[in-house]
């Protein structure tokens, strides 16, 4: 498949990544995560959450028991700040991401609109 995107192009995408990359934002959910990854009991809780939602999915979302441990072991999570702060900081990026891309769609309906 033959790409349409030009080596200037490529390198402003960069830019943009490199941006997002530098943001407060993302750094703080690089230092987060590590933190959490030296974490054993986060890093248990979050695989037994896991598990409990295939399981409940398995159930075809019927088990109530399933269904009461897994909103308990997602209170006890959201209660970690560490897990919180990372959550608001990833979700922060992922706006800035959603934003870019909104903007480049934008912009690219603009440019080609006299096709139709």
């Amino acid at each position: 498949m033959e790409s349409f995107m030009d080596d200037n192009v490529f390198l402003a995408l960069l830019e943009v990544i490199e941006v997002i990359k530098r943001s407060e934002c993302y750094q703080t959910c690089i230092r987060l995560k590590e933190q959490m990854r030296k974490n054993n009991e986060l890093l248990a809780l979050i695989e037994e959450i896991k598990t409990l939602q295939k399981l409940y999915v398995k159930s075809e979302f019927q088990d109530d028991k399933i269904s009461f441990l897994l909103k308990t072991k997602e209170k006890v999570l959201e209660g970690i700040p560490l897990y919180v702060e990372y959550n608001r900081n990833l979700e922060e990026v992922n706006q800035m991401i959603e934003e870019i891309k909104d903007e480049l769609n934008s912009y690219f309906l603009q440019q080609v609109n006299f096709l139709q």
